[in-house]
C-alpha cells in the first residue's frame, strides 16, 4: 500500500524491551516513550505487588494510549524478545497482570503513571515467570491524517521469581578467543546456556596470566539476563595493544542466589606482532650485510683513527 512503512524493532532484555510497529502517514508523528524499561521483581505464591510506570509523549500532538499486557519469549542469542504468547503455563505472567488505567490520552510533551499489579496465585509454579507491560497508540487525535494512521507500542519487561523449589544451573557452552593474534585487543566469546527454572545473571571475569604464570589482567564481563532454556552469548576484550608471548586465560565467576561457580574453562592464545619483527630483522640484516661487505674499507678507517697509519 502506497505511504506505508512497517518497522519492528526488538532491543535485549538487558535493556527492556521496545517494539515498534510503525504506518507512516503523509501527515502527522506519532510518538511515545516508556520507562524503566525492565523490572525484576520477586514474589511468594498468593502475593499482590503493584509497581508503577510512565508513559510519555514526546510529540505536539494529543495521542490515544491503550496498555496491553503479553508474554514474551526469547530469540537468538544476543538477548532479544519477542512479544508472543507463552507456549506453556510455566513461564507466563501475562494472565497475572492487570494496569490502571487502560486507556487514556496523553498532550503535548505530557506524562502519566501507570500502575500495573501482579497477583501472583496461590498455586503459582516456582521459578521464573516472564511478561511485558504494553502501551499502544494508534495515531494522533484532532489532526487530519491522510492514508493511514501510526500505531505504535512501547514495552517494559517483567521479570518475576516466584519464590519455591526453583532449581538455578548455569552451563558453560562455549568459552573461546582467537588462539593467534598479531596485536591486542584479545577478543572473548561466552555462551552460557540456562538449564533451570529462573532467570540467572553470571557475573565475574576473564583471569590472563603471561608465560611466566604472573597475571596480566582481570578483565569484567557484561553481567546480562540468561532466561530459562535460552542460550546468551556475551562478548568482552581485553583493550591492552601492546603484547608479545603466550597467554593463558581463565574463565572465572559465578551465578545465582548461592554464587554458584561455573567450571573454570581454561584456554591459550599467543600474541605475535610478526610484522614488526621481521621488519626489523630485515633492518638488522641489511645493516649487517652493508657491515660486511664494507669490513675493508672500516678496517682502514679504525687504524687511521686509533694509529694514525695511511695507506
Amino acid at each position: 500500500m502506497k505511504g506505508i512503512k512497517l518497522l519492528i524493532l526488538i532491543v535485549s532484555i538487558m535493556g527492556g524491551v521496545i517494539l515498534i510497529n510503525t504506518a507512516s502517514a503523509q501527515k502527522g508523528e506519532v510518538g511515545i516513550n516508556i520507562s524503566p524499561l525492565t523490572f525484576e521483581l520477586t514474589a511468594n505464591p498468593g502475593d499482590v505487588l503493584t509497581n508503577r510506570l510512565k508513559v510519555y509523549n514526546p510529540t505536539e500532538s494529543v495521542i490515544g494510549i491503550k496498555m496491553e499486557v503479553e508474554d514474551f519469549a526469547v530469540t537468538g542469542e544476543m538477548g532479544e524478545v519477542i512479544i508472543e504468547p507463552a507456549e506453556t503455563e510455566t513461564y507466563s505472567l501475562a494472565g497475572w497482570i492487570t494496569t490502571e488505567p487502560i486507556e487514556f490520552t496523553l498532550g503535548p510533551r505530557e506524562q502519566k503513571f501507570v500502575d500495573f499489579t501482579i497477583n501472583v496465585p496461590e498455586n503459582a509454579e516456582p521459578g521464573g515467570h516472564y511478561g511485558s507491560v504494553l502501551a499502544s497508540t494508534v495515531g494522533a487525535i484532532g489532526e487530519e491524517i491522510i492514508g493511514t494512521t501510526i500505531a505504535q507500542k512501547v514495552g517494559a519487561l517483567v521479570l518475576l521469581t516466584v519464590a519455591g523449589e526453583i532449581k538455578e544451573s548455569l552451563v558453560v557452552k562455549e568459552f573461546s578467543a582467537p588462539s593467534f593474534l598479531e596485536t591486542g585487543p584479545v577478543p572473548f566469546i561466552i555462551r552460557f546456556e540456562n538449564t533451570g527454572t529462573v532467570h540467572l545473571r553470571p557475573r565475574g571475569f576473564v583471569v590472563i596470566t603471561d608465560w611466566r604464570g604472573k597475571k596480566a589482567a582481570d578483565v569484567e564481563f557484561p553481567q546480562l539476563n540468561v532466561i530459562p532454556g535460552a542460550v546468551r552469548k556475551i562478548e568482552t576484550s581485553w583493550q591492552n595493544k601492546w603484547l608479545f608471548g603466550k597467554y593463558t586465560a581463565m574463565l572465572v565467576g559465578g551465578y545465582g542466589t548461592t554464587n554458584t561457580p561455573f567450571n573454570p574453562p581454561v584456554l591459550t592464545f599467543w600474541v605475535f606482532p610478526w610484522k614488526i619483527v621481521l621488519g626489523v630483522f630485515l633492518i638488522l640484516l641489511l645493516v649487517t650485510f652493508y657491515f660486511y661487505k664494507t669490513r675493508k674499507r672500516w678496517r682502514l678507517a679504525l687504524r687511521i683513527l686509533i694509529k694514525g697509519e695511511e695507506t
